[in-house]
């Protein structure tokens, strides 16, 4: 991965961090230090390398019933 992808990745997910916190102004140096420490860390285990990402668990609904959201479980907090 070359350095502009990785800026790149981080700064993708740092917007979507400013959307969910409601577009706050002032922010953006925290959000981008979440997003770098986020991205850092799924590359942790590869030595640095592009860390294939995991498929998400999708669930079709027929519209009769609402789908219903699945949550992975997690280690740590």
């Amino acid at each position: 991965m070359t350095a502009i992808d990785r800026q790149e990745e981080i700064r993708r997910r740092a917007y979507w961090i400013w959307e969910e916190e409601g577009a706050p102004a002032g922010e953006d140096l925290r959000h981008w230090s979440m997003a770098e420490a986020e991205f850092e860390a799924s590359n942790e285990g590869a030595g640095g390398a592009n860390v294939a990402a995991e498929t998400p668990v999708v669930e079709i609904s027929t519209g009769n019933e609402p789908a219903r959201k699945k949550i992975k479980s997690t280690e740590g907090p």
